[in-house]
């Protein structure tokens, strides 16, 4: 959104470069800028007493400092939209490599489970065999012992697997603050000097 000089409650002067009828100047004395007329007015800009032509020109100074002002203010905003839309641009490229990563753990961590699972049943079919060799004065024994051996195999209660999972984060962090200083000279303008 633009800033509009339109919006601010004094609309044709800006409110440091108003004329000031209310103060006497001093007698006998010469406009403070042409040194040609007497001094009809104290402008509030610069609190130098100056004649009418010489005030509207503190006017229209300001008024054209002013609209310089408002025109890089209009600019800066612009700019701002403009970095917002690269930044949401970069921000779903780092999701888009985000989600590349973690397909690419999803697919290692199946091959992983394949193999584990695989394992697990190698070391089954080698109870069953040792089964089949046992003696038959031993198999009563086994079998007793089986179900203990094999409780960790449950559905419900499944701690044969944990997964582990650091999940990832887009973070946004401004890298320079941009400090505003107020002048607590606000009235002085080197060039009325």
């Amino acid at each position: 959104m633009a800033f509009n000089p339109r919006n601010t409650k004094r609309r044709n002067q800006p409110p440091t470069a108003q004329i000031s009828r209310d103060q006497q100047s001093p007698p006998g004395r010469n406009c403070s800028d042409c040194k040609k007329k007497p001094p009809q007015v104290q402008c509030l800009h610069c609190s130098q007493h100056v004649c009418l032509e010489c005030a509207q020109k503190h006017v229209n100074l300001v008024a054209g400092d002013t609209e310089g002002a408002i025109h890089l203010l209009n600019e800066k905003i612009d700019v701002l939209d403009r970095i917002a839309a690269n930044t949401r641009q970069n921000i779903v490229t780092a999701r888009d490599n985000i989600v590349k990563k973690a397909d690419a753990e999803r697919d290692q961590a199946f091959a992983l489970l394949t193999q584990m699972i695989e394992q697990e049943k190698q070391q089954l079919r080698n109870k069953n065999k040792q089964l089949n060799e046992l003696p038959l004065n031993e198999i009563a024994m086994f079998i007793r012992r089986l179900p203990s051996d094999l409780q960790y195999l449950n559905e419900k209660d499944n701690s044969l697997f944990n997964i582990i999972t650091t999940e990832p984060r887009i973070q946004l962090q401004r890298q320079r603050q941009q400090l505003f200083i107020e002048n607590d000279d606000d009235d002085y303008d080197p060039r009325c000097d």
